[in-house]
Formats: C-alpha cells, sequence, structure tokens
C-alpha cells in the first residue's frame, strides 16, 4: 500500500516538472569556452595554460629566427636582386608555416579542443577569430590540408629556385602564389557570406588576427604574383621576338 502511494506521489511530481529541468538533470554540463557563437558546443575543450602574451611571444620569435637564417642564407648570394631576396625570405617562412604549422592543425584537428601541446594552444588562440578551428570545420581542414601539403612545397622550391637561379621559379612562384590568394579569397568569403558568425567582436580578435594578420597573404602573394606574370610574359614576348627576326 505505501509502495503505491509512493510510485503516484512519484509519478505525479514528475509530470509537473518542467521540460527545461528534466533537461538539465538528462543532459550533462558542457564546459565553458570563450569562442562565438556563445552556443558552440565543445565537448572536450580545456583552457590554455600558456598566456596570449606568451604564445604571440614564441610565434614571433620563431618568425624573426627563420628570417634571420634565411637571410643569412640568401645574402649570400650578390646576383640576387634586393627584391628577390625578400621574395626569398618570405617564401621559406610561409612556406615553414604550411608546412608545420597548418600540417599540425590538418594532422591534430580533431584533438586540439583538448591538446595542450604548444601548437595546440596557438591555434586555441586564433580560433578567438575563427572558432571554426574548434569545430573541424570541413571547409578549414581541407584548405589548411591542400595547403600544407601542396603550397607549403611549392613555397620552399620557389625560394630553391631563387637560391639556384632555376629556369622554373617563377613558374613555381607563380603557382605558389595563385594558390594562396584562392585560398585566402575562400576563407573570408565562407564566413562573409554568413555575417561574421565565428569571431569575437574585440579588435584584437577581428581586426588584428582575423583580417590583420591574413592580409599579409594577399599583399605579398599578389606582389609576387604580378612580378611573375610580368616576367614569364616579357620572357614570352621576347622570345617571340626572336622567332619573329629569324623568319624574317
Amino acid at each position: 500500500m505505501l509502495q503505491k502511494i509512493w510510485s503516484y506521489f512519484t509519478i505525479h511530481n514528475e509530470e509537473k516538472l518542467p521540460e527545461q529541468v528534466l533537461k538539465v538533470i538528462s543532459e550533462p554540463e558542457l564546459p565553458k569556452h570563450p569562442y562565438y557563437p556563445t552556443d558552440l558546443k565543445l565537448p572536450n575543450f580545456t583552457e590554455k595554460t600558456y598566456s596570449t602574451e606568451y604564445l604571440i611571444g614564441v610565434f614571433a620569435a620563431a618568425a624573426i629566427t627563420i628570417t634571420l637564417v634565411s637571410f643569412s642564407i640568401i645574402s649570400q648570394k650578390r646576383n640576387v636582386s634586393g627584391v628577390n631576396k625578400v621574395a626569398f625570405v618570405w617564401l621559406i617562412i610561409t612556406g615553414s608555416i604550411h608546412i608545420f604549422f597548418e600540417g599540425y592543425f590538418t594532422y591534430s584537428h580533431k584533438t586540439i579542443q583538448s591538446d595542450n601541446f604548444l601548437f595546440a594552444q596557438m591555434w586555441k588562440e586564433y580560433s578567438l577569430s575563427d572558432s571554426r578551428y574548434m569545430t573541424s570545420d570541413s571547409f578549414v581542414v581541407n584548405m589548411e590540408g591542400i595547403t600544407a601539403v601542396c603550397i607549403g612545397p611549392t613555397a620552399y622550391l620557389s625560394a630553391i629556385g631563387i637560391l639556384q637561379n632555376w629556369p622554373s621559379r617563377h613558374v613555381l612562384q607563380l603557382i605558389t602564389s595563385l594558390g594562396q590568394l584562392y585560398g585566402l579569397v575562400l576563407y573570408y568569403a565562407t564566413t562573409l557570406l554568413e555575417g561574421f558568425p565565428h569571431s569575437r567582436p574585440e579588435p584584437l580578435y577581428f581586426w588584428v588576427y582575423f583580417f590583420g594578420i591574413n592580409f599579409i597573404w594577399v599583399l605579398i602573394p599578389g606582389a609576387l604574383f604580378l612580378q611573375s606574370c610580368l616576367y614569364l610574359t616579357n620572357t614570352v614576348r621576347e622570345d617571340q621576338k626572336k622567332k619573329s627576326k629569324k623568319t624574317n
């Protein structure tokens, strides 16, 4: 008798529980995170252990080291112009970023949420400007994978072409720069059409991280693309002139 009474009151009280309360009871609490949109679900997320200043400092130190080493290599070539020396340094830097930094993301994108390896924490910091990197967004993963596997090596080959004066140098540089420009246009456009929902609104994250840093890959590849186009066009023009003289 007592058991029947207890069952009646239990069932009666459960029916009165609001659906939201039942939902809270049934669903585990997800870890809090700083990314946008705020309702983004990151079930395996863990906080960074390094500060923003430390991560930026390490990245900057690595970039400066690569710059100094690559400049010391190309500066020994006296027959290379100043413009091409700058191009060599840039191609080594961008190739290194593509292969190692972006390659790490492509390989480890599924575990970055919970990983606290140095590169993973750098990606967590950058993801404040684009949370697609936290959710293994299919476009971002494929774009970064193609960049790491294809564009990174061609950047290195372009740099070697400058160093060794390869005839194919400008073809390689054209492919590298065009790939970078095309990838960046798609990267910007895919989130622009959605209204930039993946970036935090603070100027550091949107204007510096998302827009400013990435825009470097418009300016320099754009200049190198134009340089290669002009060089190849002039080369073909001169070849056509020589052939026309021989026929005449």
